[in-house]
């Protein structure tokens, strides 16, 4: 389950990138769908803009986490399968993003939140938060929910 996850993912990341810079201008705002609009940025930092410039570090980073997943994954012979899409989800976003730092030098960040003051992010950002959130939940349900520990048919 975990590498069909992380394949269709990066697709919906990278044909959504696509779309965005054949479609959308360089810090101009976009379609505007009530609570999001379409705003592309090319972003040299981090999450949130921090850390501007400093792309191979974050390249670096995606891939130590990424090695780290698999380890973990591959080290623990029993996994839920929420931990296993959670960690998809977070694999698929770093590489979603690395591929962007690799081939461009910066990521295409281009969904932004109308309703409040929010960094404009894409895909990948959604992944990587998503996992990160669905990952504690199974820390937490593993961990205070007596019997939901996963069994090894379950996430593999």
């Amino acid at each position: 389950m975990f590498i069909p996850i992380v394949i269709a993912m990066v697709i919906a990341d990278r044909l959504a990138k696509g779309w965005a810079v054949d479609h959308l201008r360089q810090g101009v705002t976009g379609p505007d769908f009530g609570l999001v609009d379409l705003t592309l940025v090319h972003n040299t930092g981090a999450a949130f803009g921090m850390g501007q410039g400093g792309g191979i570090v974050f390249v670096a980073i995606a891939f130590v986490i990424t090695a780290a997943v698999v380890a973990w994954l591959a080290a623990r012979k029993r996994h839920s399968a929420l931990e296993v899409i959670a960690l998809a989800l977070v694999v698929a976003g770093g590489i979603g993003n690395c591929i962007d730092r690799l081939t461009t030098g910066y990521v295409v960040d281009f969904i932004r939140f109308t309703f409040i003051d929010f960094p404009v992010f894409n895909v990948a950002d959604i992944c990587v938060t998503c996992g990160v959130a669905l990952f504690l939940v199974a820390v937490i349900r593993a961990e205070f929910v007596p019997g939901v520990h996963g069994d090894a048919k379950e996430g593999q």
